[in-house]
């Protein structure tokens, strides 16, 4: 199978359902199952794809984006009103939501427009904020400045990648075999990042108490 054939596969994939699965994407990227979800890589691709893509425009896959971490803010905070820690508990995050309480108690709910970038707190940082009830309102802004931040900065750098689009088809057609090769390491690097989250996250989970010495 020729990679190039590949590449406009996944861009026809994108053509005919890219909102959906950039709208999917950013959403899962904010929630506890980040791990499992490369919402950013979905956001490089929908920005290369859309440099000069007239079925895919960049601002649209920045909106579509944006709504969907900034609905995944809001579903965090109201889950985190409602329920209280019931959550954190549940999935024996007390860890991450102990962090994100101090993150909010020393920097207030502006820690929102930075917290996108740390996998593991985002969504506790939102959850935590319902729990200890901010101003909703107040709470909205930061979320849809973070949101809109984020997806740009992602959507950005795969869009401006896009300019050097041909160069990278010519190159990748010539190598032949060598690009199925690179691809294959591409994507044991991305299983490995996957399983070190997932493994960061059990790590979270207490210890049973059948397990402690005595």
């Amino acid at each position: 199978m020729d990679i190039v054939l590949v590449l406009n596969t996944v861009t026809v994939l994108f053509e005919q359902y890219g909102y959906l699965i950039i709208f999917l994407g950013s959403l899962i990227e904010i929630t506890p199952l980040a791990w499992a979800v490369p919402g950013g890589g979905i956001l490089i691709i929908a920005g290369y794809i859309s440099n000069g893509d007239q079925q895919l425009p960049v601002i649209p896959v920045i909106i579509i984006g944006t709504l969907g971490a900034w609905l995944a803010f809001l579903l965090a905070y109201l889950l985190g009103k409602k329920t209280g820690m019931w959550l954190v508990k549940k999935l024996h995050q007390e860890r991450s939501a102990k962090f994100a309480k101090q993150l909010l108690h020393k920097n207030g709910a502006v820690i929102l427009t930075t917290s996108m970038m740390a996998n593991l707190t985002r969504f506790w940082v939102s959850y935590i904020a319902g729990v200890e009830r901010y101003n909703f309102w107040k709470f909205n802004l930061y979320a849809i400045g973070a949101s809109l931040s984020w997806v740009s900065l992602m959507t950005l750098i795969g869009y401006f990648a896009g300019y050097q689009k041909e160069d990278l088809k010519n190159v990748v057609s010539s190598i032949g075999i060598l690009a199925w090769i690179f691809l294959m390491i591409a994507v044991f690097v991305i299983f490995r990042a996957i399983k070190h989250e997932y493994k960061h996250f059990k790590d979270d989970e207490p210890h049973h108490e059948g397990h402690k010495q005595v």
